[in-house]
Protein backbone atom coordinates (compact mmCIF):
# COMPACT_ATOMS: atom_id res chain seq x y z
CA UNK A 1 0.00 0.00 0.00
CA UNK A 2 1.64 2.96 -1.41
CA UNK A 3 0.93 6.36 0.02
CA UNK A 4 -0.77 8.80 -2.43
CA UNK A 5 0.16 12.69 -3.03
CA UNK A 6 -2.85 13.69 -1.42
CA UNK A 7 -1.64 11.75 1.60
CA UNK A 8 1.60 13.32 1.53
CA UNK A 9 0.10 17.07 1.38
CA UNK A 10 -2.74 16.17 4.43
CA UNK A 11 0.59 14.86 6.59
CA UNK A 12 2.64 18.34 5.45
CA UNK A 13 -0.58 20.49 6.40
CA UNK A 14 -1.21 18.33 10.14
CA UNK A 15 2.88 18.71 10.47
CA UNK A 16 2.62 22.73 9.40
CA UNK A 17 5.17 22.24 6.66
CA UNK A 18 4.90 23.71 3.34
CA UNK A 19 5.62 21.75 0.39
CA UNK A 20 5.63 22.67 -3.40
CA UNK A 21 4.44 20.69 -5.89
CA UNK A 22 7.80 19.53 -6.71
CA UNK A 23 8.92 19.00 -3.16
CA UNK A 24 5.55 16.42 -2.77
CA UNK A 25 6.61 14.68 -5.86
CA UNK A 26 9.99 13.58 -4.34
CA UNK A 27 8.53 13.03 -1.42
CA UNK A 28 5.91 10.91 -2.72
CA UNK A 29 8.64 8.86 -4.79
CA UNK A 30 10.99 8.58 -1.78
CA UNK A 31 8.47 7.40 0.62
CA UNK A 32 7.72 5.03 -2.20
CA UNK A 33 11.24 3.41 -2.04
CA UNK A 34 10.95 3.60 1.97
CA UNK A 35 7.76 1.54 2.15
CA UNK A 36 8.85 -0.99 -0.26
CA UNK A 37 12.02 -1.88 1.69
CA UNK A 38 10.32 -1.70 4.77
CA UNK A 39 7.85 -4.10 2.95
CA UNK A 40 10.87 -6.49 2.36
CA UNK A 41 12.39 -6.32 5.41
CA UNK A 42 8.34 -7.39 7.50
CA UNK A 43 9.32 -10.57 5.21
CA UNK A 44 13.02 -11.38 6.52
CA UNK A 45 12.63 -14.61 8.68
CA UNK A 46 13.66 -13.49 12.35
CA UNK A 47 12.32 -16.67 14.44
CA UNK A 48 15.35 -17.60 16.93
CA UNK A 49 17.17 -14.27 16.31
CA UNK A 50 17.42 -12.76 19.81
CA UNK A 51 16.12 -9.64 20.69
CA UNK A 52 18.55 -6.44 20.20
CA UNK A 53 17.96 -4.90 23.42
CA UNK A 54 21.22 -3.03 24.11
CA UNK A 55 20.82 -0.19 21.78
CA UNK A 56 17.66 0.21 22.23
CA UNK A 57 16.84 2.87 25.28
CA UNK A 58 15.20 1.28 28.69
CA UNK A 59 11.63 2.87 29.06
CA UNK A 60 11.70 5.21 31.97
CA UNK A 61 15.17 6.68 31.27
CA UNK A 62 15.86 10.10 30.05
CA UNK A 63 18.64 12.48 28.23
CA UNK A 64 19.67 15.18 29.87
CA UNK A 65 17.83 18.39 28.74
CA UNK A 66 20.61 20.17 26.91
CA UNK A 67 20.51 23.41 24.56
CA UNK A 68 22.24 22.81 21.49
CA UNK A 69 23.37 25.40 19.19
CA UNK A 70 22.54 26.26 15.88
CA UNK A 71 23.49 28.52 12.90
CA UNK A 72 22.20 31.89 12.80
CA UNK A 73 20.54 31.15 9.35
CA UNK A 74 19.05 27.76 10.88
CA UNK A 75 17.64 29.86 13.64
CA UNK A 76 15.97 32.45 11.72
CA UNK A 77 14.54 29.58 9.63
CA UNK A 78 12.75 27.87 12.37
CA UNK A 79 11.39 30.85 13.75
CA UNK A 80 10.16 31.77 10.55
CA UNK A 81 8.33 28.52 10.24
CA UNK A 82 7.09 27.76 13.40
CA UNK A 83 3.22 28.61 13.69
CA UNK A 84 3.37 31.05 17.14
CA UNK A 85 5.79 32.86 19.04
CA UNK A 86 6.23 35.32 21.31
CA UNK A 87 10.04 37.40 19.83
CA UNK A 88 12.59 34.93 19.74
CA UNK A 89 10.29 32.60 22.06
CA UNK A 90 8.63 29.78 20.20
CA UNK A 91 4.45 29.03 21.19
CA UNK A 92 3.13 25.14 21.80
CA UNK A 93 -0.04 24.60 23.05
CA UNK A 94 -0.25 23.27 27.03
CA UNK A 95 0.59 19.44 26.83
CA UNK A 96 -0.50 19.39 30.83
CA UNK A 97 -3.79 20.69 32.42
CA UNK A 98 -3.04 22.49 35.49
CA UNK A 99 -3.86 21.02 38.89
CA UNK A 100 -7.59 22.33 40.38
CA UNK A 101 -7.37 23.95 43.27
Amino acid sequence: MGMTRDDIASIAHLARIGLSDEELERAEKDLEGILRYVDRLQKVETSGVPEASASVAKAGTFRADEAHTCSEAERDLILKNFPARDGDLLKAPAVFERPKR
